[in-house]
């Protein structure tokens, strides 16, 4: 008896949440067409759009498409997650510009952000990126999901050289002239939230000669979330000339007429024989499924 893995094919399910700005709180605010939206005040320009995990997968290719291994540190890459069928949200992602064009210095303190949702006034703190940094930071992150193995370690420092190029970092002052960006990173939004409001507090305008701050604002960004789900069947595409996995049934397949000594008798044999056939067919099926085959 043969059982081909390739024959039968789950629906896959593509998941992707978005938050999506609403409309300006003040004539300082606006709705840009990229699904930004802006804040500008003397020549201060700041940005803030939301990055979903397609666009976030996007900006490191290579990286996310390594399935349980992809190494984007924002994402769980391309890796479906056989327990739900989908791909899942690893952390909520802003991405911050400033372009400073009037005043002599300006500075953002990411980990004064809080991420406010729709959820029993629950809020989030922003992710750190060193241990000790802030409570959540992605140094412990990866590092409690660390393995011994050199493989692991490989991997843990690839996701934190690119956590250190792209994170918004802490003090980070923006002279006049120039222009600066990076990402602000939460915990992913729990299935039930709706809205969320990205508070951006005490952002420095001003220094005293001391280099203390003279004069802050307080900037809050709205956001609507849209979860879009779609199933997608998939068909085995006859013209692939790839590998095909089998699981195939070995060994006796029945009694033999309760011959003596014969070992299917005991019961416990049989029950050990079905076991070791079904693991092996559950564990094909998985690959090919996670494989996205």
């Amino acid at each position: 008896m043969a059982c081909g893995c390739h024959l039968l094919y789950p629906q896959q399910i593509v998941q992707v949440s978005r938050l999506l700005p609403v409309s300006a709180a003040s004539a300082q605010y606006a709705l840009e067409s990229d699904g930004a939206v802006s804040y500008t005040v003397e020549g201060l320009r700041l940005l803030v759009r939301h990055l979903s995990d397609p666009e976030l997968n996007a900006m490191f290719p290579t990286e996310s498409s390594q399935g349980e291994y992809s190494i984007n540190p924002y994402t769980f890459g391309d890796y479906v997650d056989p327990t739900v069928g989908y791909v899942r949200n690893r952390f909520t992602v802003f991405e911050i510009e400033v372009h400073n064009r009037a005043f002599a210095k300006v500075e953002l303190n990411p980990l004064k952000a809080v991420l406010l949702t729709d959820r029993g006034g629950e809020f989030l703190q922003p992710y750190g990126i060193l241990a000790g940094s802030s409570p959540r930071n992605f140094e412990s992150y990866y590092r409690a999901r660390r393995s011994p193995s050199g493989n692991d370690f490989y991997r843990f420092n690839m996701r934190m050289g690119i956590v250190r190029s792209n994170n918004y970092n802490i003090d980070r002052k923006i002279f006049k002239g120039e222009s600066y960006r990076g990402l602000l990173v939460f915990d992913p939004l729990a299935a039930e939230v709706a809205q969320v409001a990205l508070v951006l507090r005490d952002f420095v305008l001003k220094f005293n000669p001391h280099d203390a701050p003279l004069e802050t604002t307080t900037l809050r960004f709205e956001f609507q979330r849209e979860v879009q789900r779609e199933l997608v069947e998939r068909e085995r595409d006859e013209s692939q000339s790839g590998p095909v996995t089998y699981t195939r049934l070995g060994g006796p397949l029945q009694l033999d007429r309760g011959a003596a000594g014969n070992p299917t008798r005991a019961a416990s044999a049989l029950e050990g024989e079905l076991q070791d056939r079904l693991t092996g067919i559950n564990s094909c099926f998985a690959r090919e499924f996670a494989a996205g085959r």
